[in-house]
């Protein structure tokens, strides 16, 4: 049965109970081993139905492994050159609305200097706390919402304009921003929080999908250095994540970086990772780490990134099976946006 759970959630069933597996295939994958030792030492390897059990454990052991290699510290055990010059400082953090350790955020965010934060759950409370850094942040973009849905955007880069988008429902926001770093390099960010699939919100997870895949295709048709970050509410290596990457042409900066989970920040071995950022090519991750606890039930993401080639590349066309793909995504978010409002 454990062996089972690691393949469900290719089957595209869209219920909170088939999309639980793929956040916690980390835990399966410990699992998975726990039991393979014990059926070794406390079973009998004679009987054809443990040798059965075995291999079919060591098949989903193999498929597990496959699925999260790529998501390893590859780049930093091989000593990855970094771009370090005119590179951008990014962080990323899901404050949790009723949280009221406003000032570790804020002594946070001091600390760590960066050059774009990303906040999410931000109600009123929220923004008038945050208020604190706007001298060393002038440049904002402001959605305070009382139902975990706000978000607050604050940058010492160049703002040439600043979009409020609502891409499947009008309770949930998402940030565009043109931004240009100290280079003179244009470039675009994406400040999103889909909602999660889960017994005490959605039951399926159709409507984070549809949002997720209608933005990949926005990204795609403008075809320009892009950086995507926030609470995706979908772990980097899901079926979901996977279809946004190949319709935005992004990139997961997760790749080869390391898995650095973010949620829940307790019981730490249940941690999966959430937060996630993406990037165009030509866009270099030079660093991607969780920070520490701000009393939130998610670990904020530190990420910096060098902008190395500013050249919009020629557009290529969604191949038929993901245009297909995708607009059925996004019909059954509608649809199910619908069946909420009913």
């Amino acid at each position: 049965m454990v062996g089972l759970f690691s393949f469900l959630p290719e089957l595209r069933l869209t219920h909170w109970t088939v999309r639980m597996f793929d956040f916690i295939r980390f835990q399966l994958w410990g699992l998975k081993i726990i039991f393979f030792i014990l059926m070794l030492n406390f079973t009998d390897l004679d009987l054809p139905l443990v040798q059965i059990s075995l291999f079919a454990l060591v098949i989903a052991f193999a498929y597990q492994s496959w699925i999260m290699a790529p998501y390893l510290a590859i780049n930093r055990i091989m000593g990855r050159p970094e771009s370090r010059q005119h590179s951008i400082k990014l962080i990323s953090i899901n404050v949790l609305q009723k949280n009221r350790n406003y000032q570790k955020v804020i002594d946070l965010i001091k600390e760590e200097r960066a050059d774009l934060i990303l906040i999410m759950e931000s109600n009123s409370a929220w923004g008038k706390a945050l208020e604190q850094i706007e001298k060393d942040y002038p440049q904002h973009h402001k959605i305070p919402l009382e139902n975990r849905y706000g978000m607050h955007l604050y940058t010492n880069l160049k703002l040439i304009k600043s979009e409020s988008h609502f891409l499947i429902s009008e309770e949930r926001p998402a940030i565009k921003s043109y931004l240009e770093d100290k280079a003179g390099n244009e470039f675009i960010f994406w400040g999103i929080h889909p909602p999660p699939p889960s017994p005490t919100e959605l039951p399926t997870s159709r409507q984070k999908d549809a949002e997720l895949t209608k933005l990949a295709k926005m990204i795609r048709e403008e075809q320009a250095m892009t950086v995507v970050a926030g609470d995706f509410n979908s772990v980097c290596w899901s079926l979901t994540s996977r279809r946004f990457a190949k319709i935005s042409l992004l990139r997961d900066a997760r790749f080869r970086n390391g898995i650095h989970p973010s949620f829940p920040v307790r019981p730490k071995f249940f941690r999966f990772p959430l937060d996630l950022l993406f990037n165009s090519r030509g866009i270099a991750i030079n660093e991607i780490k969780t920070l520490k606890d701000i009393g939130s039930d998610h670990l904020p993401i530190y990420s910096e990134f060098t902008i190395e080639s500013n050249q919009a590349k020629p557009k290529e066309d969604l191949p038929i099976d993901l245009k297909e793909e995708s607009k059925e995504v996004i019909e059954e978010g509608n649809k199910a946006i619908k069946e909420e409002d009913a």
